[in-house]
């Protein structure tokens, strides 16, 4: 049996990062007699400590497990904190990530592009490639779920365009808003809020655009919401215009509810997910793309394709795939 302790400072808004809620869909998903997994326990006796974020929890449980295999998962990169916090673009981050990463024995990165970023600021420990995934059995479009967030939020009869991130300059805000101005005829929703608060960046600003809803009439601002399978099965695109990426893990949650998507075009997303979503690069852009998904035969085929990406993700997969390296990390101790 090997043991592993999860630790995820997932403490109240931090816990609807994208890091807090895949480390909570491989946790649900792992089925493997020879693979226990606990979360943020303080136990001792691990065989290894997988950490998906770095701060206190994890050096105390490195601490208190120093025979363990030590494993980060690269959530985060220096890239994405630019416009996301405040100093986000300072090169100082570089430092801090290679010095963090370097400390651990394997770092596991979510996709080839990411491996390729951790490189080029010096991380020089072993990177394995294991992508975010999806539980395909919590994640599944919904009807009832769906009226019921149309009516809750007045969204009934309308065409909705949805996206579901922080609310920051990196995630594409601004694009959001400008589009939104571009198709007063479709009703625009940003789910999600700021979980860094203070430290968040143009927070201040950004705060007092929520409270309006940058006076748009077709513009709605929800924060967090307590169910969001509700939200992807009752709008009818996806629309991510994010600056930058490791992965994207709202855009296969919507692909597994059969929401389409439509994303800025960063090469994460082409490696990533190919020709399973749509692309467009600026407000008018993203207007003209979007408006197509107007067309129900176009909105339904593009709706089977984001579901048959979104299967390529199941974590029953990707579980499995971490499942094996845990296996073969442990193996590789065993034998030094």
């Amino acid at each position: 049996m090997i043991r592993v302790n999860f630790i995820v400072e997932n403490f109240k808004a931090l816990k609807y990062l994208g890091c807090s809620t895949a480390a909570q869909q491989i946790l649900e998903a792992i089925e493997d007699e020879d693979i226990e997994i606990k979360i943020n326990s303080n136990e001792k006796n691990f065989d290894i400590v997988h950490a998906h974020t770095f701060g206190p929890l994890v050096w105390l449980q490195i601490l208190r497990n120093k025979n363990a295999v030590k494993i980060i998962s690269a959530h985060s990169t220096p890239s994405i904190n630019k416009n996301n916090i405040v100093f986000g673009g300072s090169k100082i981050w570089n430092i801090i990530y290679r010095t963090i990463y370097n400390r651990f024995d394997y770092v596991i990165a979510v996709s080839e592009f990411s491996v390729r970023e951790l490189k080029s600021i010096g991380v020089n420990k072993e990177i394995f490639v294991v992508e975010n995934g999806v539980n395909m059995k919590k994640f599944r479009y919904d009807k009832a779920k769906a009226k019921e967030f149309r009516e809750e939020h007045e969204l009934e009869g309308d065409f909705v365009v949805l996206n579901v991130a922080q609310v920051t300059p990196r995630k594409g805000v601004y694009e959001f808003i400008e589009t939104a101005k571009l198709m007063p005829w479709a009703k625009f929703v940003w789910i999600g809020g700021f979980p860094y608060k203070f430290a968040s960046a143009d927070y201040f600003k950004l705060k007092k655009i929520v409270e309006k809803n940058a006076g748009l009439k077709n513009l709605k601002f929800l924060g967090f919401v307590p169910d969001i399978v509700g939200a992807y099965s009752g709008a009818d695109v996806l629309f991510t215009p994010s600056f930058a990426e490791t992965f994207g893990l709202t855009i296969i949650e919507a692909g597994a509810c059969k929401l389409p998507v439509v994303a800025r075009d960063l090469k994460v997303f082409r490696e990533l997910f190919g020709n399973y979503i749509e692309y467009a690069s600026h407000p008018k852009e993203f207007a003209k793309v979007l408006e197509r998904f107007k067309d129900k035969n176009f909105r339904e085929k593009q709706s089977l394709k984001a579901y048959e990406l979104a299967k390529r993700y199941d974590m029953k997969i990707i579980g499995g795939k971490l499942v094996e390296l845990y296996k073969k990390l442990v193996k590789w101790k065993d034998e030094t």
